[in-house]
């Protein structure tokens, strides 16, 4: 089949190509008829004239363009595709007009010998040629015309210039005849480019379903993988859960602390696992959408910088941030936990040198860059590495080094605010894992201040009172023993229902409400966060608290946490919240 390139060179037409494709095909067939029907002409032309040396030049001739043609066809079917397709449709066509204007030589001679049975017989000759040439070479208009014009036109020619009426109106029947057969073709040319063209949809049709398949069974098969890979990640820490809560019994009071700090560990570890399963979960939803704004680069570094600055040091790495003063549009949770993951390999990975982090301009757009002295990364490797589970460095799926999640993470949260991650690396020298977004202008300096005053620690105030709503008994009585702990006032209900309820009956309002999103009943936690708030007339703070991915976005003075939730990060939240819940009934100000 012809390029596309070929293809735009003749008018752009996309089935252009598989149409003389198609000419091709049908040559041999009017070739053939050239060759049986030449000779008998001029048999005829013999028999009834006499032997001429006219009608002999005349078959040599109609036999040799023959053979050229033919020759031509062959040079088509071998070199079609270093040529362009202008030349070869121009090719067929002068050979189909050099073809007809010999048929229609010889009928402007034969029709003025005067002779009426040969006349006849070359008439119905050229007719037939003309007719059934429909079929044959209709795959493309100009051939055809090219053909029955040169091939017709002199004997319709010579009867018109006829004194008589009689001829005058056998070339008006010629022309109908010419007209006709030009619309024949075109109708024919339209047939076939409707048929080639449901014929190439019928293949786009099925390469797509083939790749959809192919798709569906990697995928698959990915999460196949995915699944067994994080149910012997899973397994490891809950195995030693277990065999630490059967020895508590025996142990004394030294070494049961000790097996109680083993037990944090495990569920630190499993928590882990859970979050980077969730993150690549919300990462790869389709439901999600990024709201994309300027983030500042210096901020996202700093807030990396201090995470892995302790680890860093620890390690005697150089981790250095070079200063930027850039803005990218992006997302900064998602561009934070990108960089985080970056800076987090490298810096697990490089045993000794340093880790650095800057920002190239490429054009319009960022490119943000961690380079490492680590152990580098094979090439074969590098496509690996995105993998969900696969570590280059962790075969045995050793605890604590990682789950092989975090690249695949920040490829799927890459795709989401649109940037590009690129990899390079050295075996033995060290690796470069970059992301390329848009650039961005500055928001302004009010707008940047607003952002700052949101993200700034609270005081930790005094407590108050509070709602806990918890349909799970056991995780219940466990929250209010360390909200009570904190100096709250807490009040428990394990349902929407009951909670109203115990309003209704003179309970006063909280100061914060804490509760799971799925609860029992026709309601969950957000309507009655919304419920109690209507009656209460102002935004009451709230905590949602909820082990589901697809967890509303926060709403006005609505912190949502995912479990697991550890009591540092919960009691932070409730003092952000109670200072929030103060803000909220405090009057404003004259």
């Amino acid at each position: 089949m012809t390029g596309q390139t070929s293809k735009a060179q003749i008018g752009g037409s996309d089935d252009a190509g598989e149409l003389l494709e198609l000419l091709a095909r049908q040559m041999p067939i009017v070739l053939g008829a050239v060759l049986v029907v030449a000779p008998t002409a001029a048999y005829v032309h013999g028999l009834r004239l006499g032997p001429s040396a006219l009608a002999w030049n005349w078959l040599i001739a109609a036999i040799v363009l023959a053979a050229l043609r033919g020759l031509f066809v062959l040079a088509y079917w071998r070199l079609r595709t270093d040529m362009p397709l202008w030349i070869w449709r121009t090719g067929f066509t002068l050979g189909s007009l050099a073809s007809g204007s010999l048929f229609g030589w010889f009928g402007w001679v034969v029709t003025g010998s005067g002779d009426a049975p040969l006349m006849l017989f070359i008439i119905m000759m050229l007719v037939g040629l003309t007719a059934g040439s429909v079929a044959s070479l209709s795959a493309d208009r100009l051939v055809y015309a090219a053909f029955a014009l040169s091939a017709m036109g002199p004997v319709v020619a010579r009867f018109a210039l006829a004194d008589d009426e009689t001829s005058r109106w056998m070339a008006l029947l010629g022309l109908v005849f010419l007209v006709t057969h030009l619309g024949y073709s075109m109708l024919q040319n339209r047939t076939m480019r409707d048929l080639i063209r449901l014929r190439n949809q019928e293949k786009a049709f099925s390469r797509e379903l083939a790749e959809a398949r192919d798709r569906a069974e990697r995928s698959n098969s990915e999460k196949t993988r995915f699944l067994l890979a994080a149910g012997h990640d899973l397994r490891q820490p809950l195995y030693a859960i277990r065999l630490l809560l059967d020895s508590l019994g025996n142990d004394g009071k030294d070494l049961r602390a000790e097996r109680i700090a083993s037990i944090g560990e495990s569920v630190n570890a499993i928590s882990d696992l859970l979050e980077r399963m969730l993150e690549a979960a919300r990462a790869s939803s389709k439901g999600y959408e990024p709201r994309l704004a300027p983030v500042e680069l210096a901020t996202v570094f700093r807030q990396v910088g201090v995470e892995f600055a302790v680890e860093a040091a620890n390690k005697s790495l150089d981790l250095c941030f070079v200063g930027t003063s850039r803005w990218a549009l992006g997302e900064t949770t998602l561009l934070t936990q990108i960089l985080r993951n970056f800076v987090g390999n490298a810096v697990r990975y490089t045993e000794r040198g340093r880790v650095l982090v800057g920002v190239r301009l490429r054009g319009d757009k960022l490119e943000l860059q961690v380079w490492d002295t680590g152990p580098g990364i094979a090439e074969e490797d590098l496509t690996r590495i995105f993998e969900p589970f696969h570590q280059l460095a962790n075969p045995g799926r050793q605890a604590g080094r990682g789950h092989g999640l975090g690249l695949t993470i920040a490829r799927s949260m890459a795709e989401l605010i649109g940037g590009i991650v690129t990899v390079r690396s050295w075996p033995g020298q060290g690796s470069m894992f970059a992301i390329t977004l848009p650039a961005a202008a500055a928001l302004p300096h009010i707008e940047v201040m607003a952002k700052i005053r949101v993200f700034e620690t609270p005081a930790r105030p005094a407590a108050g009172r509070l709602l806990l709503v918890e349909d799970h008994a056991p995780a219940r009585d466990i929250l209010r023993e360390l909200l009570a702990g904190w100096g709250y006032a807490v009040v428990t209900s394990a349902e929407a229902g009951q909670a109203l309820a115990d309003l209704d009956a003179g309970g006063a309002l909280p100061d914060v409400i804490v509760s799971d999103l799925r609860l029992p009943g026709a309601m969950d936690g957000l309507d009655l966060i919304r419920t109690i708030r209507a009656r209460a007339g102002f935004p009451i703070p709230a905590l949602l608290v909820t082990a589901d991915p697809a967890a509303p976005k926060p709403e006005e003075n609505i912190l949502v946490l995912q479990k697991p939730v550890g009591a540092h990060d919960l009691r932070e939240k409730l003092d952000e919240a109670f200072l929030l819940s103060r803000s909220a009934r405090a009057p404003e100000s004259p």
